[in-house]
C-alpha cells in the first residue's frame, strides 16, 4: 500500500471517529467530567486505592505481583509461564510499554496474537492503541475468515492466554475487558491460566466506575457508544453446579494472575503529577493530531504528540524521537476526556 494511500486511509478513519464523536457527545454531556473526577478521586489516593484493589483482587482468589517496572514485569511473566513455549496475547497499550513481546520472543516463547488487525497486519509498529490496521487496506476476506478461525483453534490448545484491562474494580477486584471483536475474551477465557497485565492507573472504585471509563473509551477514542464486547472476570472460573461442589476451571481459567505495573505511577502520584495518572489510553488525543499522521504511523503511536509527553514525564525507560516538541496546536487537549493539557 502506498504512503498516500496509507494517509487517506487513516484520516478517512480519523475523521469517522471524530464526527461520531462529537454527536456523541453531545448525548453524554456529562461524560468527560464523570470519568475525570473518577479519576481524579483515584490519583489523590493513589497508594491507597492500589492496596485496596490488591487485597479485593485477592479475595477472589487472584495471584497479584506488583511489578516495579517494565523488566520486572517481563520477569514476572516470564516465571509465571514456566517453561511453556507458547502463549496467547491480545492487543493492549500496556504490552507495547513494556515490551512484553519482544521479550518473549527473545526468551524462545512463541507469541500468539489474538487480535485480528495484529494478525492481518504483521507488523511491530503498534500504530494505534485499538486499531491495528489504520493504515493497511484488507481486502481478502477469505483471509480475514481464515484468520479468525486460526485464532480461535489456536487460543483453544494453549495453557496461558495474556490480556491488559480496561479497568480494575477496587471494590471488588472485578477486571473489566473491553474489545470489539471477542479475541480478547477468548484470550482470557479459553486458557487454564489467564495473566491480566495493567498499569496501576486502571484501578477505579466501583464497578459502575469501571463501565464509564469503558464508555469514554470507545466515545472519544472510536466515536462509538459502547464497543460491542464486555467482560467481567472475578478471580478463576468456579462453579457448583456439579453435585453441589466447588469447582475451580469448569467454564474458563483455573488461575488467573494480575501482575499490576507500577513503572513510575507510584512517583507520579507523589510527586504532584496526579494528572498523568487519568490518561485512558484511549486515543482520543490522536485524532485531530497533524504529526500524528506522519510520525505516528511511522514510529507507533506512542512517540508523538501527547502520548509521548504524558509518558516521558513519568515512566522509566521510554523511547523518544529525537526531539519532544510536538507543535503549537494544542488540538489534543481539546477532547481529551480527562482533561490532560500539554
Amino acid at each position: 500500500m502506498s504512503e498516500a494511500k496509507t494517509l487517506v486511509k487513516a484520516q478517512r478513519i480519523l475523521n469517522h471517529i471524530d464526527s461520531n464523536r462529537k454527536s456523541l457527545i453531545q448525548k453524554y454531556p456529562r461524560l468527560a467530567s464523570q470519568v475525570n473526577e473518577i479519576k481524579s478521586e483515584v490519583a489523590k489516593n493513589f497508594k491507597e486505592h492500589v492496596e485496596k484493589a490488591i487485597s479485593s483482587l485477592e479475595n477472589k482468589g487472584c495471584h497479584v505481583i506488583v511489578a516495579a517496572d517494565s523488566a520486572n514485569a517481563q520477569q514476572q511473566v516470564l516465571k509465571i509461564l514456566a517453561g511453556s513455549r507458547q502463549v496467547a496475547i491480545s492487543k493492549n497499550p500496556i504490552f507495547s510499554e513494556i515490551g512484553l513481546r519482544d521479550f518473549l520472543k527473545a526468551n524462545g516463547v512463541e507469541v500468539k496474537n489474538t487480535d485480528l488487525g495484529e494478525r492481518l497486519v504483521g507488523t511491530a509498529i503498534d500504530v494505534h492503541p485499538w486499531i491495528a490496521t489504520l493504515n493497511k487496506e484488507i481486502t481478502d476476506q477469505a483471509m480475514v475468515v481464515q484468520v479468525k478461525d486460526e485464532i480461535k483453534r489456536t487460543v483453544a490448545n494453549l495453557e496461558y492466554g495474556i490480556t491488559g484491562a480496561e479497568a480494575i474494580v477496587e471494590q471488588n477486584g472485578t477486571i473489566t475487558l473491553l474489545e470489539s471483536e471477542g479475541n480478547v475474551r477468548f484470550t482470557s477465557n479459553l486458557p487454564y491460566n489467564h495473566i491480566v497485565v495493567a498499569g496501576m492507573d486502571k484501578i477505579v472504585p466501583t464497578l459502575e466506575d469501571a463501565l464509564t471509563v469503558c464508555r469514554t473509551m470507545s466515545i472519544y477514542g472510536l466515536g462509538k457508544d459502547m464497543l460491542s464486547y464486555i467482560s467481567f472476570i472475578n478471580g478463576p472460573s468456579r462453579t457448583a453446579d456439579i453435585e453441589f461442589k466447588m469447582v475451580q476451571g469448569m467454564h474458563g481459567p483455573k488461575e488467573v494472575y494480575v501482575i499490576l505495573i507500577d513503572n513510575g505511577r507510584l512517583a507520579a502520584a507523589e510527586g504532584g503529577k496526579g494528572d498523568l495518572l487519568k490518561c485512558l489510553h484511549c486515543g482520543s488525543c490522536l485524532v485531530n493530531c497533524p504529526k500524528y499522521l506522519t510520525e505516528g504511523l511511522e514510529w507507533g503511536y506512542r512517540y508523538t504528540g501527547k502520548r509521548m509527553k504524558v509518558l516521558t514525564a513519568f515512566l522509566e525507560g521510554v523511547h523518544t524521537t529525537e526531539t519532544t516538541d510536538c507543535g503549537d496546536c494544542r488540538k489534543c487537549n481539546e477532547l481529551c476526556p480527562v482533561g490532560i493539557q500539554v
